[in-house]
């Protein structure tokens, strides 16, 4: 049985928890992780998750107190599994309260005992792979904790939230898994209509067409383990699909600048979903069906300054006028904002987005 780990956003393990427990496994939470164990095909999770950051396949823990004893741990390692000769390999290394603080050496002792051990190991054999596929640059964690030393290799290569279909996006974009905690926090199942009424570069409608749709969150992108020896015979299924998905249920993106909805629609087409935009301000939106869930990142902090209390008084002000009935779910800094949208609203979580910690807000009936 192999170790794998989930690295989640601080306060957002619970979700990611529950998507893992949907994936068919049984997971367990530490502060900014997620933990499982399963054989080698569950690197493939790496392909399914939303809401995770990383997966990581642990390969080694246990005591790093020199130079020397760090190097003869990563040569015990079997790296022909999941290093091709000659594969691009990317060293990250932390460090905490360990003999081994100088992060530059530590990394470069990593690399040349991973090449050593590369050189006198078997020759695995070279995946098959289709032309016009560059290889991904295979990158190993080196975690330093009171002289213990975790490594592990990443199976996703870059990290989760980069779906491959955004390109373009507006200033302070939320990242795509955040975005698909949010929809994971609110129960979103696409069975509802869905409004975002400041969608920016429409990555909270985009997010929830793909779940809905029960489409794989990337496009175009590949992913380490793709290039792994010991996975070699197979690869990732991407979604071949020709037309874009249209939902059931209406799910509409609004805001009020124009440039972000062709920035949203040019998004949507690379994520290969049709779906509803809107240019119109808040105060001006209107509900496409008497009941749904409306999901928003409202702007705040430095992006609005002292006017940030009159979008969300206007966004509760919505809420209450054009939307009775709806559920809602949020992202708001402070609680005194999230009343201003509504007096029985729920803090569920909080996390750190773009430095500053925000709450996940809900409301079960406006």
């Amino acid at each position: 049985m192999h170790r794998f780990s989930a690295i989640a956003a601080p306060g957002l393990e619970p979700i990611v928890a529950r998507e893992l427990s949907d994936l068919g496994v049984h997971p367990s939470i530490q502060t900014g992780v997620v933990n499982f164990e399963g054989d080698l095909n569950r690197v493939r999770l790496a392909g399914q998750l939303r809401c995770a950051a990383r997966l990581l396949l642990q390969l080694d823990k246990g005591p790093a107190r020199s130079y020397e004893e760090l190097a003869a741990r990563v040569r015990r390692i079997d790296w022909t599994p999941y290093l091709r000769p000659g594969a691009d390999i990317e060293v990250s290394v932390s460090s905490q309260r360990s003999k081994l603080r100088f992060k530059d050496a530590v990394e470069k002792k990593v690399r040349l005992a991973i090449q050593d051990s590369l050189r006198k190991g078997r020759s695995p054999r070279r995946p098959q792979r289709g032309r016009g596929h560059e290889s991904i640059p295979q990158r190993i964690s080196a975690r330093l904790v009171d002289d213990a030393l975790t490594l592990s290799i990443d199976a996703g290569g870059e990290l989760l939230h980069r779906r491959g279909w955004r390109t373009r996006s507006v200033r302070a974009p939320l990242r795509e898994n955040l975005a698909a905690s949010m929809l994971w926090a609110a129960g979103w199942a696409g069975d509802e209509a869905l409004v975002d009424p400041f969608c920016g570069s429409g990555t909270l409608p985009i997010e929830a067409a793909r779940m809905a749709a029960n489409l794989p969150p990337g496009t175009t992108r590949r992913y380490a383990f793709e290039d792994w020896p010991a996975l070699s015979n197979s690869r990732h299924s991407h979604s071949n699909r020709q037309r874009p998905w249209t939902p059931e249920m209406p799910i509409v993106g609004a805001d009020r600048e124009p440039q972000s909805l062709l920035i949203a629609e040019d998004n949507a087409r690379r994520a290969n979903v049709r779906l509803e935009w809107q240019h119109c301000d808040v105060a001006d939106l209107e509900p496409p069906s008497p009941l749904g869930l409306v999901v928003a990142n409202p702007p705040y902090g430095k992006r609005l300054g002292q006017h940030v209390q009159g979008v969300y008084s206007s966004f509760g002000r919505t809420l209450r006028n054009q939307f009775e009935g709806w559920r809602a779910v949020f992202l708001a800094p402070e609680a005194s904002l999230a009343r201003r949208v509504h007096r029985k609203a729920e803090l569920l979580t909080q996390f750190s987005n773009g430095g500053l910690r925000v709450g996940i807000w809900v409301i079960e009936s406006t």
